[in-house]
């Protein structure tokens, strides 16, 4: 089955789940590969298998090449072992929502530990959703789209775990789609994240060093009781990877003047270091 044919019938399996991000109705029906709500609005799924609901597109800082950087580097096993505590947390046997997806890689790998749940990925980058639908058909296959965290196309109570790894939050949003007994699980750089990076393009000054209070103080102060589990590994680069990582990260953008010594300095293992906090509502 084509990739348009899997997220028409994605949808139409799940039609009762989502709204629309226009008006806020209903999804009334599936026709082919276009998406009608009650009140005329309509989406349609792209080729690759990809659906845009959002108002009007959003520009972003990143770009294509960026993004496709970030996949290889994941695709090689960057946030596997942060992954696994993910996936051991998502309540299963529903729909399972990664917010701020990126180019989709942490939602194909997500997918693959857990058949019987049925995921979406969003984000509001339209270069990184064309990524995520490129390439061979996953089983099972995400449904991709370019959406909005102020504006979930989702209903009430509808999601069943929603995913948040080193993205923005919108915990209003997050509140008003998850389902009693649903889980977020969010994922929060901690202060040792990409340590031999930061040494190297920041050897001093305010950004040589990283605090996560401010986020993760605001995600208790939304929810109060949060339980955190670390995530702290070391992982191998080669000369490729760690290119890539270099021109993943908004870390580096004010080191593009330096940035061919720094490659040329180059590491040989960087430093992972997550928590992962989970609320149940």
């Amino acid at each position: 089955m084509k990739k348009a044919e899997l997220a028409s019938q994605f949808v139409s399996q799940h039609q009762q789940q989502f709204q629309c991000p226009v008006c806020g109705g209903e999804i009334d029906s599936v026709v082919d590969q276009t998406i009608y709500c009650e009140h005329e609005h309509s989406f349609d799924i792209s080729k690759k298998g990809t659906l845009f609901m959002i108002n009007a597109p959003v520009k972003t800082e990143y770009t294509d090449e960026m993004l496709r950087y970030r996949q290889q580097m994941l695709t090689a096993g960057f946030f596997e072992p942060m992954l696994k505590a993910v996936s051991v947390q998502i309540k299963h046997g529903g729909l399972v929502l990664d917010a701020g997806c990126g180019e989709g890689t942490t939602t194909k790998w997500l997918a693959q530990q857990n058949h019987n749940d049925a995921y979406v990925g969003l984000d509001i980058s339209k270069p990184a959703i064309n990524i995520a639908g490129s390439g061979a058909v996953n089983a099972p296959q995400p449904l991709f789209m370019v959406g909005d965290l102020a504006k979930l196309p989702f209903g009430d109570q509808q999601v069943t775990t929603i995913v948040n790894i080193l993205s923005p939050a919108n915990y209003q949003e997050f509140d008003r789609v998850l389902q009693p007994g649903g889980k977020l699980i969010k994922v929060i750089p901690n202060s040792q994240y990409l340590n031999e990076l930061r040494a190297l393009v920041y050897p001093e000054g305010e950004h040589a060093t990283y605090d996560n209070s401010p986020v993760k103080d605001h995600f208790i102060a939304h929810y109060g009781n949060v339980e955190f589990t670390p995530a702290h590994y070391q992982f191998d680069l080669t000369p490729a990877l760690f290119k890539a990582l270099f021109e993943m990260t908004p870390l580096t953008w004010r080191a593009a003047e330096r940035k061919e010594s720094i490659l040329k300095q180059g590491l040989t293992q960087i430093t992972a270091d997550f928590e992962i906090g989970v609320v149940t509502k």
